[in-house]
This record gives C-alpha cells, structure tokens and sequence, in this order.
C-alpha cells in the first residue's frame, strides 16, 4: 500500500496535568487509579470512541477503523481502503495520533472521547489537536510533527480550568477540597475524582498483572496498595519514590521521521515499531526489578526478608509501579532498596530499540519518611532525575558515548528547600568543595577509558563494601564510621586528623590521580569521595539482578 489520501485530519490526543492528577493525594491507592487513568485516556478510552463512530456515522460499519478494543492494530487496513474512515497511526508515550477522512468525523471522535472521560476520569485534563492536511504532496510525517508543535503551543497556552467549588453548604472531598460526591470505605467524603480513581484500582491491577504474572513465582504474592505496608514499629518507616525518564527521546524521534519520511506506509509502521520496542523494554525492565526482588527472598529469623533484612509481610512485595510502559517510569518502594532497585531498573532498560539504538535514561531517588507529602517526594525526585540529567551533558561534553544516571537525596529531616538550596546548605564545605560524589553514572563502560570518571555506581559500591567488610579495616568499627562521617564535613585536615588518632592504620577510597584522597577523604578543592557511602550505609541493600525475559545483560 502506499501513501494515504489527501485530503485528511490529522488529531492527536495527549493529557496535561497529570503530576497533580497521580500524585496529587497522600494516598497510594488514589496515584495508582489515577496512573491507570491516565494510560487509558490515550489507549483503551481512544479505542472505545473509536469503535463508538460506528453504526451509521462511517461507510463501512464495524470494521471502518483499523484498531481493535484490545489495542491491537491491524496492519494491512489503512485509510481510504476497505471502508477506514479513521486509523490509529499509534498510541504510546502519552499521546495518540489518529488520521481521519474529514473534519466532521474527527469532531465527532473528540465529542465520544471527551465523553467518556467524563464520566469514567472526571477531574482528568485532555487536550486534542485538529490538523487538517490539504496538500496532495504533503509528507504525513512532516505533518504529524507539526500537529505534535501546535499541541505544545496549545498545551503552553491552555488556561488553567477552576473547579466549581460549590456552594456554602456543600460537604468538602477531605483529599481534593472539591465538592465530595460520596464516601469512601473508611467513610471518608471524596469528590467524583477521588472516587473514579478508587473505582479503576481492579483494572490497574489486571494491567499490571498482565505485565508481570510471568514473573511471579508465588500466586499469593503481590505489590504494596497503601503506604502504611512500607515498614512498621521497630522497621524502617521510609520509602524511596524514583522517576525514571529516558534520555534523548525526541530527538530520536525526529532522526527516525526524517529517515523514514519517504512513504506514509514507511513512517507508520517505523513509528508503531518504535512505540513498540519502547514498550517492551519497560515491560522487561519492570519484570527484572520483581524478578530481583524474589531472587533476594530468604528466610531470616523465622521471617522471609529481602537480601536478609526487609520483612515480606501479608505477602506484599515492599514495591509498587505507578507509571510504567514507556520510557519513563516511576515507582514506589522501601526506603532501603530505592538505590539498588533504580540502579538494576536502569541497566535493564539498557537494551536496543527498533532503531537499533540502546534505551538509556537518567533517575532521581527521593528517600523519605513513609507519611511524607508524595506530591513533595515526586516533586524531588523529578528535581534529583535533572541533575542526574545535567551530569550527563557534562560527561558527554568530552564524548558523546550515550550514558545513565541517577542522582538521590535522603530527607531524613524532612525537605523544604530546593536540591540546589539543600546541597548548597548541608553539603558543601566552604574551602574544600562538595560532599557529595552523586549524581554517579551507572554504565561508565560506554566512555573511552581516557575520559572515565571516578564518579560512578560501582565506584559507590565499592566503597560501602570496604566499609562493610567484616574482615577489612573498618570491621566492628560502626562508631567511628559515623564519627568519621562528621570528621569529613569539616574537610580534608580534619579527616586526616582523624585517621590518624582514631583510626590510625585505616585508610580510604584511592581516587584515580589523587592518591592523597586515601588519607583525606578528599580530593582537594573539589569533593569527597566516600561522604555518599556514610550516609547511604543503612539504606542500601545489595541484590542480584534477574534476568529480564527478552531483554539483553
């Protein structure tokens, strides 16, 4: 088949709003349905509507588009052929591209879908493009691209909507302050919100099970659904929030519509294999981190613990997803396992996309107190995936080896300043440098060995191990681990000092080129080299990585 007719309309759909729509509430059951939502506003709600034009309003009934209600695309039926009237380019990242035969029908589709986002996701903000194209010789890849920059501009000047707030006698939803409609389980009053996001919880389940029933070597094992399964009296009380966000993905993009631009039969079906591949290696990286979480399952003190310290209780897995099935991700779990688990997540998304390039992406970890504000937690955790971002525009400054990156922050004290601020604040020494060795890369293999950085994740490890070795130096020395921790917020003399009084015969990390970092701590006039590790010691629990299904090691 060839290129599609002209005249045609080109509509996208994408969602706006959505942090505060997912992590909006302090309750995770509320961020689950909501993710979920927002998933089907430009998947299954677009399907339905599309399937809903039928009956008379197309030339050719039920088959008049080329998506089934399952998602799954037919990909010998185009527009114009056999009776389409309106066919799914694909669905994915957030967004979904439709071509219909007129203005009219797409009008028509915006009317069905907004309708059922109504009554199924009320409270949830989607924006829809009109593109018409009109030119015979228009290139439907170019097009598309332009329909994708009106959507930006729209989205940029979009108003923001106010919800009616009622009337003085209107009773408040306790999680939103909007009118309530009901009450929940616990007989709390919520919105028509709230409630819509409790009411798709066994849906958001069922995906999630889709993704990862294979994986699961207990049927009676399961994820958390409320904050509160996160540590108890007597265990740890934090929990790390991680974003995961992929690196460079536009632009890949772009490459692949400019390489692919010659025929629409081309650039479509590029794009659904590309949406695809994406798809598929966050499905695999989501099952490698549930499969390593069952690897590290042992029997502990009568109890079955993870790496031999975090309890399974009410066989509930001390982890969730939240967004998960593109390139960006993001997941809730126990304080203690947020860095090793974003580490494994991230090499395993390392694997090739349609365009035979490897997905790589940049994290942040917010670790923090189990009641925490989530939408704070998110909101830094976002702030913590920048910076990991911005160290990795520093590193390819030298070379354009594509990397990962992560950066974290533990709020033990809470968190009320920016990162920037909080760095500047609490981990800086004035007259030596930074404490701080984070962001660290996590596949520092991908640089020539000329321009490798001592800033890494093995390098992070490396040292914990030293610290914890119970044969090495710092054996039965947990006291002045943390002695020493304070000893190198005062800089490099002060840690010397100390080394050699309370701890003579100890030495430290050897940074590359710096061997007086050994006795310091310190590499001078820049940062510390082993600050990271101390503050990491008890939130850091070593697994061994699974074996993700279809994914590359």
């Amino acid at each position: 088949m060839g290129n599609r007719p002209r005249p045609l309309v080109l509509t996208v759909v994408d969602t706006t709003g959505i942090q505060a729509y997912i992590f909006g509430s302090n309750k995770l059951q509320h961020s689950i349905g909501a993710s979920y939502l927002v998933h089907w506003a430009t998947n299954g709600a677009v399907y339905t509507a599309l399937h809903q034009l039928d009956g008379g309003q197309l030339d050719g009934g039920a088959s008049a588009t080329n998506v089934r209600l399952d998602g799954v695309i037919d990909q010998d039926r185009q527009l114009g052929a056999g009776g389409v009237a309106a066919e799914l380019v694909y669905s994915g990242g957030g967004n979904a591209v439709i071509l219909f035969r007129d203005l009219p029908l797409a009008q028509t589709f915006t009317r069905r879908l907004t309708r059922l986002l109504l009554d199924k996701a009320p409270g949830l903000q989607v924006v829809v493009v009109h593109h018409p194209v009109t030119n015979d010789a228009a290139v439907l890849a170019t097009e598309v691209q332009r329909a994708m920059q009106l959507m930006a501009k729209k989205k940029q000047q979009r108003r923001h909507s106010m919800p009616l707030l009622g009337l003085g006698v209107t009773a408040m939803c306790g999680y939103t302050g909007v009118p309530a409609v009901a009450e929940d389980e616990d007989g709390r009053l919520i919105s028509a919100e709230i409630q819509a996001k409790n009411a798709v919880i066994d849906d958001a389940e069922r995906r999630l099970r889709e993704d990862v029933q294979d994986q699961l070597r207990d049927a009676k094992l399961w994820f958390i659904r409320d904050f509160d399964d996160l540590g108890s009296k007597g265990e740890s009380s934090y929990m790390a929030v991680v974003h995961i966000d992929g690196n460079g993905m536009g632009k890949r993009v772009e490459k692949l519509v400019s390489s692919h631009a010659s025929s629409d039969d081309d650039y479509i079906s590029t794009m659904r294999e590309f949406a695809s591949s994406v798809q598929r290696a966050a499905r695999d990286a989501l099952r490698n981190a549930v499969g390593t979480l069952q690897m590290a399952i042992r029997e502990e003190y009568g109890q079955e613990r993870i790496g031999g310290v975090i309890p399974i209780r009410g066989n509930r897995l001390p982890f969730r997803p939240i967004v998960f099935g593109g390139d960006d991700a993001t997941f809730v779990c126990d304080g203690r396992l947020g860095l090793t688990l974003t580490e494994l997540y991230l090499r395993a998304m390392e694997q090739k996309l349609s365009d035979e390039e490897k997905l790589y992406a940049r994290a942040g970890v917010a670790v923090v107190k189990n009641h925490y504000p989530f939408s704070r937690a998110y909101e830094l955790a976002e702030e913590l995936a920048k910076s990991a971002k911005d160290f990795i525009r520093e590193r390819q400054a030298t070379s354009d080896a594509p990397l990962s990156a992560m950066d974290w922050h533990f709020g033990v004290n809470g968190v009320v300043l920016g990162l920037r601020e909080l760095r500047a604040r609490d981990y800086r020494c004035p007259g030596a440098g930074e404490l701080t060795m984070r962001p660290v890369l996590v596949n520092d293999q991908a640089l020539p060995a000329s321009v490798r950085n001592w800033r890494t994740w093995d390098t992070f490890t490396n040292i914990i191990d030293v610290f914890r070795d119970p044969n090495g130096d710092w054996a039965q020395s947990r006291n002045k681990l943390k002695k020493l921790r304070e000893a190198l917020r005062e800089g490099p003399e002060a840690t010397k000092q100390f080394l050699q009084i309370a701890a003579p015969g100890k030495h430290l990390y050897t940074a590359p080129g710096n061997p007086d970092s050994a006795e310091t701590g310190w590499i001078a006039g820049d940062r510390s080299t082993c600050f990271d590790a101390l503050e990491a010691f008890d939130f850091y629990v070593p697994l061994v990585e699974a074996t993700a299904p279809g994914g590359e090691q």
